[in-house]
């Protein structure tokens, strides 16, 4: 189930996935996370939601890998969306204390370029006024979102909040402060006359915004980003390109050679 210790060392960067019956996916992560950034000093946990999908793919990865498999508390039957408390709760973790940043990542996202963290930190790092980056999202890792359809919705993904399915973020006592009072779950704002939906980490981004800080998205670095595997949606209709694209990226990541050279399985 992966190797526990890896919890009580310090790591540059602490990263976290959640599982939500999304296990293939989730293994995808893993595997592209350490596989396009050799020597990252990156130590990364998958919280589960008591999942029953095959995970028989994904605990090859966590022992392959040393990646702790932690039970969420939750289930895939939790009435509402638990993926920001399960966050907060790893920001709090004392072990995490330590970190220099914290990487957020959804479930159905695959680093198909390498380099991509160490893009983020380093732009990260040059904004002093900046508390977190995140990439561009492509559906299959080598164009960015070009439908209209996202265009449209580019407030939520980019402008309205940094966006949880790929984030790196400063381990500030700020932002540790701000997680704990605030959290980073979705909310309901209910004003007088109409009512507005901030979805995960939205809210702790403008928390953050009244401290003078902003974050960036980094115009250079772009992630695969398959968008709502895990709750039903009305992009079910695209979910079988998707695990098409999902399983070629997986066979590639398991072969040998991804550990020595990089060449899309998907062009």
């Amino acid at each position: 189930m992966g190797n526990v210790e890896q919890l009580a060392r310090p790591a540059l960067i602490r990263a976290v996935v959640v599982n939500h019956d999304t296990s293939p996916w989730t293994e995808l992560v893993i595997r592209s996370s350490y596989a396009q950034h050799p020597g990252l000093d990156l130590a990364l946990t998958v919280y589960d939601n008591a999942s029953t999908d095959d995970r028989a793919g994904l605990l090859r990865a966590v022992d392959e890998y040393g990646v702790p498999l932690v039970p969420s508390g939750f289930t895939t039957r939790t009435e509402n969306n638990s993926h920001g408390e399960i966050l907060r709760r790893f920001v709090l973790d004392p072990a995490n204390a330590d970190c220099s940043y914290f990487l957020f990542l959804d479930t159905d996202v695959c680093f198909t370029r390498q380099g991509t963290i160490e893009q983020m930190r380093a732009a990260l790092d040059s904004e002093e006024k900046a508390f977190g980056a995140g990439p561009r999202m492509s559906w299959d890792g080598e164009r960015e979102t070009p439908t209209e359809r996202e265009r449209a919705k580019a407030s939520r993904l980019f402008d309205r909040r940094l966006h949880p399915a790929c984030a790196l973020v400063r381990n500030t006592p700020l932002f540790r402060a701000v997680v704990q009072e605030v959290g980073m779950s979705c909310v309901s704002y209910l004003w007088a006359t109409s009512s507005q939906y901030l979805d995960t980490f939205e809210l702790t981004t403008s928390v953050m915004r009244t401290h003078g800080l902003h974050h960036i998205v980094v115009p250079d670095a772009l992630v695969l980003h398959a968008f709502g595997v895990s709750y039903p949606n009305d992009w079910e209709n695209t979910l079988p390109e998707k695990v098409e694209r999902r399983d070629g990226w997986l066979s590639y990541f398991r072969s040998t050679a991804a550990k020595d050279t990089w060449n899309s399985p998907c062009r």
